[in-house]
């Protein structure tokens, strides 16, 4: 859970505020699932993750291409990952069944 949430703010730190200062708010809630969502909300520049295609781990790793991996693990790592743009803000959630 950590690293997931950890690529989700450097995703915001390197693409959301690329040449300005910025908020970012990260809330938890414990559903009675049992489940554990994180809602990571900015106001950096409007971009949907989930929009991205999935990397070709198949590849050679010299035939990559840098990043990109991220989305991929968030993806792969939580059961439930959404996106939507409210006004000015990217919210941003991902949510982990207790198993």
């Amino acid at each position: 859970i950590e690293l997931v949430a950890e690529e989700a703010l450097v995703n915001v730190f390197v693409h959301g505020y690329t040449h300005k200062d910025g908020e970012v708010e990260v809330g938890c809630l414990i559903s009675d699932d049992p489940a554990l969502t994180i809602e990571i909300r900015d106001k950096g520049v409007s971009f949907d993750p989930l929009s991205l295609a999935d990397p070709d781990v198949q590849a050679d790793l010299a035939d990559r291409k840098i990043g990109g991996m991220g989305v991929f693990l968030i993806r792969k790592m939580a059961d439930r990952v959404a996106y939507r743009r409210e006004g000015d803000s990217n919210i941003f959630s991902m949510t982990f069944l207790n198993r």
